[in-house]
């Protein structure tokens, strides 16, 4: 069993050297043409700041709705407050994905 492993070992090591020749041609991995920097989506507090008002609004209003809606839940307004204030925190942690952005 050993033997197996190390026999895998030697074969990996090969073929992930840059001495092995045509095997590293192949193993090679495509590059970029264009030298343009790629964005960094950090550098926006507005964005995460605007998405994260958004997103407490949206998912606010529909807890509220909600909660209004069903008579056994008899907090409504309550339910979209708490509803809004975690969508807000939540939003503003994680962040606006990739297609919002300003």
């Amino acid at each position: 069993m050993s033997d197996d492993i190390e026999k895998l070992l030697a074969e990996v090591s090969k073929s992930t050297s840059p001495s092995s020749g045509s095997a590293s041609s192949s193993a090679t991995p495509a590059r970029k043409d264009d030298r343009t920097p790629a964005k960094s989506g950090d550098g926006a507090a507005g964005g995460r700041l605007a998405f994260a008002v958004i997103t407490a609004l949206v998912l606010g209003g529909a807890a509220f709705v909600v909660g209004i809606i069903t008579p056994f839940v008899l907090s409504g307004p309550s339910m979209g407050f708490g509803a809004a204030i975690g969508a807000f925190i939540t939003a503003l942690l994680a962040g606006p994905p990739r297609w919002f952005s300003s």
